[in-house]
Parts: structure tokens; C-alpha cells; sequence
């Protein structure tokens, strides 16, 4: 069992993938055989690519792989690498490769034996996800992705060696391990093992036109239905929030857009509720871009 067996199963003759160090190393084209048997990038698509890497040259190469990986609880407990790898095979699952991150994680991918269509993607991840996490497998959302990258087994990446004041102070290397070859995967199978699993794929219904809902409620009361809504769905919002602030409150400002809410006053009684910032990845935002955001992205998306 080696990378070029690896690779067989995940890829034909004439596919073109990527291989880097990084993210962005692992944008650029480079064809499988032979050039990414002896590449020691650490990361490569699991899609074949034309031109570059992202969605729409994943579209056209073929989307064939679907990535699982998972490496702690949802309350955040790490899993150690055997039960991982216990996890992933006591579920039966029906899969092509996997192999270990060289840091947290097992990385299973499934190959098919066909294109799968772009708008079965997403929901036939999510029914194979439901499933694993009834067997105990917490899949990391931010592996549902088309133009989805994973580890490349065999490479070495470097692990930071932190003092007891969290600085790096050396690097250590480590093997991103092949633990399993096995073949692609037909859609009746994942169908037959879904369908054991008492489990389905969900199809999403058609988009409905956006209809504003008419109400004779005052600002403040469709101010507060727009805030259960959104908690109904994405928990309670609060300004302490480091990360997640910005996606909720533009689902929030969508809400206020369906009741008819005035924006200005809607906007308002968020300053007044939580302040006027949130916190993003870019720093500190004023609370009235991302309610903005959602409040136009209806009538945006007609």
C-alpha cells in the first residue's frame, strides 16, 4: 500500500490535480501521473482540476470525492487516532482511502464511481455525515466543500513546538500516514448502506419567490419574532461572541426583511440590544453592515 495505489483509486490516467505546502500551494495544476507520486507537498485536491482549483474547474474536470474527517467531540474532546480510525470502520461505511493528518485527524475520502451531479453533492455529504455521527464519527463541517483539499499521505509536515508562553520555538516533523487503500464506491452502495442506517438522501425543495410577510405589528414586535427566528435556529446571539456574530446577524437581518421590519429602526434596537459592533476575522465591524447584508440579500438574490 503506497501513495501511487493511492492515488489510482482517487484519480484516472489523464486527471490533473494540485499539490502544495498549503492552501494556496495546493491551487495551481499539476497532472497526477507521475508528477504527484514524488511531490512532498502536505496538501492536494481530492477532485481533479482544470486551470486551478476552485469550484467551477472542479465542475468541469469531474466531482467525483467527498472528504470526511473528524478529530474531537462536540464539546471538544480530542479523539485519539485509533478510536478515529475505530470509529470510521465500525460504521461501516463505504469508503476509498484513509489516512492520518500527522496532527489530529483521520482523513477518509470516498471516491465514486461516476461524476455526482452538482446539485447532489451537498445533500448526499450531508445524509452520509448524519449517519457517521450516529456511530459516534463528529464530522467537521468545513470539509463539505467541492473544491475540497485534504492531507497527501506519505509527506512529512512540520508541527510547532510551543515554550510555556504558547510562542513556536522549534518544529517537529511528522508522517501524514496511509492507512487504507481500498476502490471507488458505486452510488448504490452508499444508498444500500444509507438506506441500513435508516437514513436518506434529503433533496432540497424548490426556491420559493420571496413574498414579504404583511403584518400590522409595530417595529419592535417583528424586531423581536426576527430575533426568535434567528434563535430558533442559530442559538441566542450574543456580543461577546468572537466568532459566528457576523453569520447571525445577517440570518437576523434576512428575518427583519420577511416581517417588513424598517431597517433604520431595526438596526436601532440591535444597537441599543447589543451594542454597535461585532466581532469578524477582520477585526471589529459596525453591527449595521451585517444586519444590512441580509436585509438586501433577498431582493439581491431575485
Amino acid at each position: 500500500m503506497n501513495r501511487k495505489q493511492f492515488l489510482e483509486v482517487l484519480f484516472d490516467a489523464d486527471h490533473v490535480s494540485t499539490c502544495g505546502y498549503d492552501d494556496k500551494g495546493a491551487t495551481y495544476p499539476k497532472p497526477v501521473f507521475p508528477d504527484l507520486i514524488p511531490d512532498r507537498g502536505t496538501k492536494f485536491s481530492i477532485n481533479p482540476i482544470i486551470d486551478w482549483r476552485n469550484e467551477e474547474n472542479v465542475l468541469k474536470a469531474g466531482l467525483f470525492s467527498m472528504l470526511f474527517e473528524m478529530d474531537k467531540t462536540p464539546e471538544g474532546k480530542r479523539i485519539p487516532r485509533e478510536e478515529q480510525i475505530r470509529l470510521f470502520k465500525s460504521s461501516g461505511l463505504p469508503l476509498s482511502t484513509m489516512m492520518w493528518s500527522g496532527s489530529k485527524s483521520v482523513h477518509v475520502i470516498v471516491r465514486l464511481d461516476r461524476k455526482i451531479p452538482k446539485d447532489l453533492f451537498k445533500p448526499l455529504w450531508e445524509a452520509i455525515e448524519r449517519v457517521l455521527t450516529k456511530h459516534g464519527c463528529f464530522i467537521d463541517p468545513a470539509t463539505k466543500k467541492i473544491p475540497q483539499i485534504s492531507r497527501m499521505p506519505e509527506s512529512i509536515r512540520k508541527l510547532p513546538i510551543y515554550d510555556d508562553d504558547g510562542t513556536i520555538i522549534d518544529y517537529e516533523d511528522s508522517k501524514q500516514d496511509l492507512i487504507e487503500v481500498r476502490t471507488r464506491i458505486s452510488l448504490k452502495q452508499i444508498a444500500s448502506w444509507l438506506k441500513e442506517n435508516g437514513e436518506k438522501v434529503i433533496k432540497p425543495k424548490p426556491i420559493k419567490p420571496f413574498v414579504p410577510i404583511k403584518s400590522d405589528k409595530s417595529n419592535l414586535d417583528k424586531w423581536r419574532i426576527a430575533r426568535k427566528w434567528t434563535e430558533n435556529k442559530h442559538g441566542s446571539y450574543s456580543s461577546t461572541w468572537t466568532t459566528g456574530g457576523w453569520v447571525w446577524l445577517v440570518n437576523f437581518g434576512i428575518n427583519l426583511r420577511k416581517l417588513e421590519c424598517s431597517l433604520d429602526q431595526g438596526v436601532n434596537m440591535s444597537r441599543i440590544e447589543w451594542g454597535q459592533w461585532v466581532e469578524t476575522n477582520l477585526g471589529k465591524r459596525d453591527i449595521i453592515e451585517p444586519i444590512t447584508k441580509g436585509w438586501s440579500w433577498l431582493d439581491n438574490k431575485n
